[in-house]
């Protein structure tokens, strides 16, 4: 009971991390933390499935962020970055 309380608590403590991470960083990118855990979760090695526990959480904290994450890539004149997202790892979300 004790390890199921403990799993639990580390789970929710951590839900958004990657996301709270880029975006406190100041990166703005198209759902970076989804895209960043994702990679994680997924390597070969098989310690890292348990940042998968993280994907929806920062999925559903980069979908809060996707109106402040897109205007950056708005012209000047629109009030945006005009800048492109430098992003090696993860999801390719953009093509």
């Amino acid at each position: 009971m004790f390890k199921q309380c403990l799993l639990l608590v580390t789970a929710i403590s951590l839900s958004g991390c990657w996301s709270l991470m880029y975006h406190l960083d100041g990166e703005r990118c198209v759902y970076p933390g989804t895209r960043h855990g994702w990679a994680w979760g997924t390597k070969d090695v098989t310690s890292t499935w348990p940042w998968l526990i993280d994907v929806p959480f920062s999925l559903a904290l980069d979908t809060l962020f996707l109106p402040y994450d897109l205007t950056a890539f708005l012209p000047e004149n629109l009030g945006g970055d005009d800048r492109e997202c430098h992003f090696n790892d993860g999801l390719n979300v953009l093509g």
